[in-house]
């Protein structure tokens, strides 16, 4: 599991607390259903480097497509 991956389960676990009410301490950071809106954004970032992480473990690049038009006939 990649620093990234537990990131988002880290963050994933707080949102779930946070928006029912409870507070949760990550790191030496107290959070509260106010901080939401942070987590989220945070889950964000994490989410989008886990993903890009396990793209190019697969051998693919994140987010890129190469359109090949060679069989248009032109």
């Amino acid at each position: 599991m990649s620093f990234a991956t537990e990131q988002v389960a880290l963050l994933q676990d707080a949102y779930r607390k946070v928006v029912s009410g409870q507070a949760v301490r990550l790191g030496e950071r107290q959070l509260t259903r106010a901080d939401a809106n942070w987590i989220s954004t945070e889950l964000d970032k994490w989410m989008r480097r886990a993903n890009a992480e396990q793209a190019a473990s697969a051998g693919g690049t994140a987010g890129v497509a190469i359109a090949d038009f060679s069989g248009c006939g032109r």
